[in-house]
């Protein structure tokens, strides 16, 4: 079976390179255009990327050798679907000319707040992409958007999502201590300010990010009713940090549950937990998407990936002394696989299963 024609928008920074390398022996999708700004364009991916290298798993020359087009020139009517890695402040009209005619999956938060756009998890609101034929109907277009959340929601509604099933949730407090990757380039190299006013220190202040928490939380834990989504109504307040850490997000999540729970109840919703990625046996998907660790010194940053790129690590369990149905752990999540670059190819991967490529 030959391989759907793709576009990388946004191919240069941090979570269009993890799409990049994802893509790479994609069974199903192949990479026919790699785009970025007009700073990249005729160069090689190579000298595109140069001094700003952040794959794990480098391509090969073919790849490499490719040469960067500039992601204004370029025609979407010569692809079958676009992958968008770029700022949101340029994410909004470029995004929005792929999807007149192609399907456009996206790390942005360009779109993730508008009405008829589902912003998705697979495993937690496989149910929302009704959404894009109402998307359609409104835009005219032949394409759509589908956004993935912010990286540090991923890994906190990945675990409230078998507990919201089980026991219901009725309020979460949350801290993160959230990777310079999740800044993108500006945390990742080695000469930035940025990185460098978080080195040896934690950083109490992420702009927009705890507003972006709280709404999409309830946004994805919510429900689609009559082509539109009732938020799940959870008091959830987060107090999100940066950290000086590369990559992996960790987070302490504090949940109180609506109905009477037991922590060995709360330990077997999580393990049990599966969702539609496993039923289709999607090419990234985690065959267990929740691993708990009992190591009393896990879940590590550093030692994440030791379990798997895609999988949600959950350690510390345990009951929060003097409160009924009062439940603490901690969360790692890798946030530019799970949370930006794999997690937008898994959401293509689960449109096409549903007939939507």
């Amino acid at each position: 079976m030959s391989k759907m024609k793709v576009a990388v928008l946004g191919a240069t920074g941090a979570a269009g390179q993890n799409i990049v390398e994802v893509l790479v022996g994609h069974p199903w999708f192949g990479i026919d255009c790699l785009a970025a700004s007009e700073r990249s364009e005729g160069k090689s991916y190579r000298d595109a990327v140069e001094g700003a290298v952040f794959f794990e798993r480098t391509p090969g020359d073919d790849i490499m050798e490719m040469t960067v087009q500039n992601t204004d020139k370029v025609d979407p009517r010569y692809y079958d679907l676009a992958f968008s890695a770029l700022p949101a402040s340029v994410a909004k009209g470029v995004e929005a000319r792929f999807a007149e005619h192609i399907p456009v999956f996206s790390t942005a938060s360009a779109y993730r707040y508008e009405d008829d756009v589902p912003v998705l998890i697979p495993e937690v609101n496989p149910g929302h992409i009704g959404l894009v034929d109402t998307q359609r109907e409104n835009r005219g277009w032949a394409g759509y958007i589908v956004p993935g959340p912010n990286c540090t929601t991923v890994g906190l509604v990945m675990t409230l999502k078998p507990i919201q099933d089980a026991f219901g949730v009725k309020t979460v407090r949350m801290v993160s201590m959230q990777s310079l990757s999740g800044a993108g380039e500006k945390g990742l190299r080695e000469d930035s300010p940025y990185r460098k006013m978080v080195e040896m220190n934690v950083y109490p202040w992420i702009e927009g990010e705890e507003g972006k928490v709280v709404a999409e939380t309830n946004m994805l834990l919510g429900k689609l009713v009559d082509g539109k989504i009732v938020d799940a109504g959870i008091d959830v307040h987060p107090t999100c940090t940066r950290v000086y850490v590369d990559r992996v997000h960790t987070e302490v999540v504090d949940v109180v549950t609506e109905r009477p729970a037991t922590l060995e109840g709360i330990r077997a919703a999580l393990e049990g937990f599966r969702s539609a990625p496993q039923k289709l046996k999607l090419p990234t998907n985690a065959e267990r998407p929740i691993l708990v660790l009992d190591e009393v010194d896990m879940p590590q940053p550093k030692l994440h990936s030791s379990k798997g790129f895609m999988v949600t690590l959950v350690g510390r369990l345990s009951e929060i002394p003097h409160v009924e149905n009062g439940f603490t752990y901690i969360v790692t999540s890798d946030n530019l696989e799970k949370g930006a670059g794999v997690g937008a190819v898994q959401n293509a991967e689960f449109m096409k299963a549903k007939g939507y490529l």
